[in-house]
């Protein structure tokens, strides 16, 4: 049977589609992941199970914007979990779960990780935040649940526990098997009792463990809140806020300082124009011995308190509150990041510095540091880099000195080196070295030559022009046969000299 010209023509096409989409299949499943569905489902009782699952999926979808260590293990062996959000220099710092029963602001918490992220890999915005470029700048720090051990007790009950420990547990609970209310660790300690702030002046309802407000013998005598205390000196955040459950209002103060207090009282107000939730009047002599307060009073610097839902006694928030909750506080977390990293720059001491460095890409050029608009373009090119202030670089170009804000990967020290890299998969080419940046192409597996260096990241040699790889996807050669031959000749003639 002969063809027809029409059906080759049909033919032709349909085998290009086919290459086609096989190439763009190839591509999505090389590179950087899709993050088309969501991950964390708040519609459910959120359980530390889950967030472990969760947090582990996550970071596996996002390898490079989103990471997770562990702070250390509770009395009974579950870990605290921080998770990392982000790629700036200034932090904030989110925590949820110091009470049990409050476990719903963890489900908030981790909604926020996975709406966040998605944003950032599709380069979206959220409100007026452009979501990439934030995250650029801050790196958000999460402990999603203070408090497993008391979420767990609260959610499931003495299950599974030995017989002396849930009979313990029960006397705790007023001799009660309805473990819903329990606020306290499984020490029966009020872990947002515990830090040292005013701890002396705290009113004790209760001298022993109880299911609620027992503040323990002395502060921070339970390990969640020393955990808590050692990361927070260890990430040294800007901002911190504290998610609790419920009445719908924010602590903001705790014996301030009259210096801070427009400060402080301005993102408060804010806080309570993006939420609904009203803001709580300054005390006298307020209550201490929470995470807020001890930030407050240890740094100087702004923390709150968030209360969501409606008051809801002693119970959890029920999960028909959620979607209205996720829409109150959705831009909390971006607007506190943007907040964060003003407070961090102005901190910032002016570095100089004479580089020589390379901008790897088209960036804007600012007039000043914090500038909003740019003047121009900053187009790909060997600058001289005069001054740093945070990550904010005085250079001078090609049109003049003025200041850029570059984000990660645009501006480089490259190490010029000679070797060759071998390709044993597909992987992607990009502009600049930066699993974010833009795509060239596609590599199929081959050996490239490789003419520079930045950390983890090739400068290969490819048909299509000079690109860069990710290093931990190819094999780096170096050409040492030459040299170790050479090596040998000599060695060779030099005993036939002698």
């Amino acid at each position: 049977m002969i063809e027809s010209p029409f059906c080759k023509k049909i033919h032709k096409y349909t085998l290009f589609f086919l290459n086609f989409m096989f190439l763009v299949s190839l591509f999505v499943t090389t590179g950087s992941a899709d993050a088309s569905a969501n991950i964390v489902n708040p519609n459910q009782v959120y359980s530390y199970t889950i967030m472990q699952r969760d947090i582990e999926r996550l970071v596996k979808q996002y390898p490079d914007l989103v990471s997770y260590e562990p702070l250390g293990q509770t009395a009974y062996g579950r870990h605290l979990w921080a998770v990392k959000l982000g790629r700036g220099e200034s932090v904030l710092f989110l925590n949820g779960s110091h009470h049990a029963r409050e476990w719903m602001t963890t489900s908030l918490l981790m909604k926020m990780i996975d709406t966040y992220a998605q944003s950032y890999n599709s380069n979206g915005e959220i409100a007026n935040y452009n979501v990439r470029s934030l995250l650029d700048e801050v790196s958000m720090w999460i402990v999603p649940m203070v408090n497993p051990d008391g979420v767990t007790l609260s959610q499931q009950g003495t299950v599974g526990l030995p017989v002396n420990l849930a009979k313990t547990l029960r006397q705790y609970n007023r001799n009660s098997t309805n473990f819903t209310r329990w606020k306290a660790n499984m020490q029966g300690i009020d872990l947002n009792r515990q830090y040292p702030a005013s701890w002396n002046t705290i009113k004790a309802t209760t001298s022993y463990p109880w299911y609620q407000n027992y503040k323990g013998k002395q502060p921070g005598e339970a390990p969640e809140v020393q955990m808590m205390m050692d990361f927070t000196h260890k990430i040294d955040p800007e901002v911190t806020i504290s998610y609790h459950s419920s009445g719908e209002i924010i602590f903001w103060n705790f014996n301030t300082l009259k210096s801070n207090l427009t400060r402080d009282k301005a993102m408060a107000r804010a806080l309570s124009y993006l939420t609904g939730y009203s803001l709580v009047n300054p005390e006298k002599n307020p209550s201490g011995g929470g995470y807020k307060d001890w930030f407050i009073q240890e740094y100087g610097r702004p923390g709150f308190t968030l209360e969501i839902a409606k008051y809801a006694g002693e119970s959890s928030v029920p999960l028909s509150q959620f979607s209205r909750i996720w829409s109150e506080n959705k831009e909390v977390g971006l607007y506190s990041a943007k907040q964060s990293y003003s407070l961090w720059l102005e901190k910032q001491k002016l570095q100089y510095l004479q580089q020589t460095m390379s901008l790897l890409a088209g960036t804007e050029f600012y007039t000043k540091i914090g500038a909003v608009v740019g003047v121009t373009n900053l187009q790909p090119q060997r600058i001289q880099v005069s001054a740093r202030k945070g990550d904010w670089y005085q250079v001078k170009g090609d049109i003049g000195v003025g200041w850029i804000h570059p984000s990660p990967g645009k501006l480089a020290i490259i190490e010029d080196i000679k070797a060759t890299a071998e390709m044993k998969v597909s992987i992607p080419a990009y502009k600049y070295p930066d699993t974010f940046s833009p795509k060239v192409t596609l590599l199929a597996p081959q050996t490239v030559q490789v003419s520079g260096r930045w950390g983890t990241w090739l400068l290969a040699s490819t048909p299509s022009g000079n690109w860069w790889i990710d290093g931990r996807k190819a094999e780096l050669k170096w050409p040492i046969e030459e040299t170790v031959q050479n090596a040998a000749t000599d060695v060779e003639l030099s005993e036939q000299i002698k």
